[in-house]
């Protein structure tokens, strides 16, 4: 630098506003941004409901050791995401990586997937709070027939999770926490309630398991287990908006996979007793552990696994509907989608997006109810096509990293055996889960299946007719002129 030469003379060009302007910038401490991961994933939910349906199939010994296993691939397709989310700010998370490690068209597949994946998970999150509500209202009052009751439910919990994410990710975020944290709670205190009356006895094997499974009990139980940690990757979205994004995100997705699985794995060791006193059948029903604490003469801890259960769905779909929000965000910015999904308001979020996302996601399983599809089937298909476009996105992302790494000059041995070993586990589970629910009922599958099939011929489509546009996808959050000199922004 010459003397008498202003170091802000030599400052790299860079832009007065960046590309996701708009967002509540670098707002949220490291606890909103936890409570992202947390709520998406539904630990309390999934502790009450995922074990006892793995242990139908799987058995009681088999299903923790599922969990267990389920937590390490977990584990590796974390780390695959770090390496993005340790570099880049990105709010369209996996499809932002994507893109930069595959490329255009890869990436609007994966984001694709993604949006059947998050949308389908905020349907079942919704009609999962409905039908426990409808539960609950039928231990006070008479139960009322038909699926009306429930698709009032699924309306009332989605204007209650929109109305909350349109007043900014922070309220989302606390309101998600708030009631996954008392959730968990309710859900550990009943079990070791339930636990403590029933005794350390022998009668796990009344579990059995289904040896009719195409892929053997141990393989649909780890099946199951790992479709208990969909959503762990969400704080990603709320990237732009934390104080500390490099730091913060690759934590909260890091410890939510951790924390997770040790409650999964102590969830599943205890009801293998509870379930197997409470006799077989148990573990098939739609929340097993509510139906042990009934058939064991806890009425009263039945009623108090559904609320919280209640509550755990609510902050699911509170946590998936941020994440669906921000990739439509994402993707409004830069054309793919129509631009009105980018636009944001005062409170620094995306309300276009917000009104169309949590509209989609109560007409798609309103309208099913009312068709006539059986509540707990409605709800296991959403689920089913929900977690399918999970894993198609992890998946992918999880290919992207050799290309990201060696591209930007940083690919060592380490992160590629680490992302070798996550894309051979994904395949599996994703090829067990398509396989699974087509053998059970491929109509959800199928209908998951086009969504995503014309997400595709859409990007094939632009990459013929605009590929620019293919080319420049994976937006991300760039640093300001103000951010490096200072002043106002």
């Amino acid at each position: 630098m010459s003397p008498g030469t202003s170091p802000r003379a030599n400052a790299p060009a860079l832009r007065s506003t960046s590309p996701v302007a708009g967002l509540a910038r670098r707002r949220l401490g490291p606890v909103a941004v936890l409570a992202q991961s947390v709520a998406a994933t539904a630990p309390a939910a999934a502790m009450a409901t995922s074990p006892g349906q793995a242990m139908a199939v799987a058995g009681a010994p088999p299903s923790a050791l599922a969990y267990v296993a389920a937590t390490v691939v977990v584990v590796l397709v974390g780390s695959c995401i770090g390496q993005f989310s340790r570099r880049m700010v990105a709010p369209g998370s996996l499809y932002s990586f994507t893109a930069k490690g595959l490329g255009g068209v890869p990436a609007l597949a994966a984001g694709g997937s993604l949006l059947v994946g998050y949308g389908f998970l905020v349907a079942g999150a919704l009609t999962g709070a409905a039908t426990c509500a409808a539960a609950l209202a039928g231990r006070l009052l008479p139960p009322a027939a038909g699926p009306v009751p429930v698709a009032v439910g699924v309306a009332c919990a989605g204007a209650l999770v929109a109305g909350a994410a349109l007043r900014g990710a922070g309220v989302s975020a606390r309101l998600a926490l708030a009631l996954e944290v008392v959730s968990i709670s309710v859900v550990a205190a009943v079990l070791l309630v339930l636990l403590t009356r029933t005794g350390a006895g022998e009668g796990a094997d009344l579990l059995g398991g289904d040896p009719s499974s195409p892929f053997g009990p141990g393989g649909q139980g780890l099946l199951l287990a790992v479709t208990a940690f969909v959503g762990f990757e969400s704080a990603g979205a709320l990237a732009t908006e934390s104080r500390r994004p490099l730091l913060v995100v690759p934590r909260a997705v890091r410890w939510t996979a951790l924390v997770a699985g040790l409650l999964y794995v102590l969830a599943a060791a205890a009801q293998s007793v509870v379930l197997a006193h409470a006799g077989p059948g148990v573990a098939g029903a739609p929340v097993p552990l509510a139906s042990a604490a009934a058939l064991l003469g806890s009425p009263a801890l039945a009623a108090a696994l559904e609320l919280g259960v209640l509550a755990s769905f609510l902050g699911c779909a509170s946590g998936s509907l941020t994440a669906l929000v921000r990739l439509l965000f994402t993707m409004g910015r830069e054309g793919v989608v129509p631009r009105a999904l980018g636009r944001t308001g005062r409170a620094g979020t995306p309300g276009p997006a917000v009104l169309l996302a949590g509209a989609l996601a109560v007409a798609v399983p309103v309208a099913v109810l009312l068709a006539g599809v059986p509540v707990q089937d409605a709800l296991r298909g959403l689920l089913v096509v929900g977690t399918c476009g999970y894993l198609a996105g992890y998946l992918l992302v999880c290919l992207a990293v050799p290309s990201f790494l060696h591209r930007i000059g940083e690919l060592t041995p380490a992160p590629l055996v680490r992302a070798v070993l996550a894309v051979a586990a994904l395949a599996a589970v994703l090829a067990a889960c398509t396989a699974w629910a087509l053998a059970a009922g491929g109509g959800w599958v199928l209908a998951g299946a086009a969504l995503v099939a014309l997400a595709l011929a859409r990007a094939l489509l632009l990459r013929v007719r605009r590929p620019l546009l293919v080319a420049g996808v994976g937006l991300y959050d760039e640093t300001r002129r103000q951010d490096v000199l200072g002043g106002r922004g």
